[in-house]
């Protein structure tokens, strides 16, 4: 839906001017185009490195797809959060082992699709396991997993960040396109007012380019992937309280509900739900 919204923010602003008589033609200064866009895009090759440029595509790519940490996903945190402490209480800590091994082949992993596909959240439960099955205390284990989810938080906020500042780089290249403009107005100056005017309505295209571009197309993109990255980690902080528990060896029915007070109110089951989701009833 996010993308639906900055096609309906384009198709507002065009349409008013269409409404108030302007041809959408004259918009379409490719000259102006090619500043904006192309100054958008050398910045953004000349400061990054090829990680963080992936990782910038993906935050504008990002906007077509739809926050994928909803109440689905957490209920398949919450089965795995008990199934694991169930484990544990049942056979002993070092009964994970197998886990820490291969994860993907346990059984408590085997409708657990998003989670597998999760790379970060994988390894984080994944590295917790094979400290809990060495000994750690819980108080170091806490410790360690702070210090991990603050790494990943940093990490995957990056790209957002470096395409937000960008976006707020275009009005000002709307300026040099304006000004561009100016001085092929200036040049053309003795010539047919016809041709003036098409070079003044240029110089200004360029200037609500960049704004239209900043505020509207690139700074949402920004914005929507620091809202799904905020969404990440608190899916991550749930699960480092799963690990928690069960690294305690509390009963499994205490850890799901642990988790599930972790889950944002838009995606938190019912408890009921979440105790018939995680016993398969």
């Amino acid at each position: 839906m996010n993308a639906v919204g900055i096609i309906f923010t384009l198709a507002a602003v065009i349409g008013s001017f269409v409404y108030d008589g302007g041809n959408p033609a004259v918009l379409l200064q490719i000259g102006e185009f090619m500043v904006l866009v192309g100054a958008f895009f050398g910045m953004l090759f000349s400061s990054a490195s090829p990680a963080a440029l992936k990782g910038a595509f993906g935050v504008m790519l990002g906007i077509a797809k739809p926050d994928p940490y909803n109440k689905k996903v957490y209920l398949e945190l919450l089965t795995i959060v008990y199934s694991l402490s169930v484990k544990v209480r049942k056979d002993g800590i070092l009964s994970l082992e197998p886990i820490v091994d291969d994860p993907e082949a346990s059984p408590i992993m085997q409708n657990a699709d998003f989670f597998i596909k999760n790379k970060e959240a994988r390894d984080l439960l994944v590295d917790s396991l094979r400290s809990i099955v060495t000994g750690i205390e819980v108080e170091k284990l806490d410790e360690i997993l702070d210090t991990n989810i603050e790494s990943i938080e940093q990490e995957v906020a990056a790209p957002a960040k470096m395409v937000g500042v960008l976006a707020e780089s275009l009005p000002g290249m709307g300026i040099v396109a304006a000004v561009m403009g100016i001085i092929l107005t200036m040049g053309a100056l003795g010539g047919s007012i016809l041709e003036i005017g098409e070079h003044v309505a240029a110089a200004l295209t360029g200037t609500m380019l960049g704004l239209l571009l900043c505020y509207g197309i690139f700074g949402p993109m920004a914005k929507y992937a620091e809202f799904k990255n905020e969404d990440f980690v608190t899916y991550l902080k749930a699960l480092k309280t799963g690990i928690l528990y069960i690294a305690k060896g509390d009963a499994p029915i205490i850890a799901m509900e642990a988790v599930r007070e972790m889950i944002p109110p838009f995606a938190r089951p019912e408890f009921q739900e979440a105790e018939d989701a995680v016993k398969g009833k």
